[in-house]
């Protein structure tokens, strides 16, 4: 009684859904709304609290920059914002993802009443 589904085509789901995730229109509206908020914390328009948004982009970024000054001699910065764009696109699918399934989950919820 063992388990007959074929790796490959799992394998096969998951990389389509993931592709389908990674260009779907509301991954690049989040990943606006999230550059627009680091931007703005930035610049001083929004407090830098509105970061808080984009930790899991700015640890992940953060990590990757001191790693590479630590370990490779890299100058501080010139991964640091490379990687807060992947980083930051990675949280957008995330994000977008998670919506996905709790809309199918879910099914639509009339919040209107």
């Amino acid at each position: 009684m063992g388990d007959n589904r074929d790796p490959a085509s799992e394998t096969g789901r998951f990389t389509s859904a993931v592709l389908r995730v990674a260009v779907a229109p509301e991954t690049f509206a989040t990943f606006l709304v999230l550059a627009l908020a680091w931007v703005a914390g930035f610049v001083g328009v929004l407090p830098k609290e509105v970061w808080v948004v984009d930790f899991p982009a700015l640890a992940g970024a953060l990590f990757f920059d001191t790693l590479a000054f630590n370990e490779f001699g890299i100058r501080e910065n010139a991964v640091f914002y490379p990687a807060l764009v992947v980083f930051g696109y990675l949280e957008a699918m995330v994000v977008v993802a998670g919506v996905q399934y709790l809309r199918r989950r879910l099914g639509r919820v009339n919040l209107a009443g």
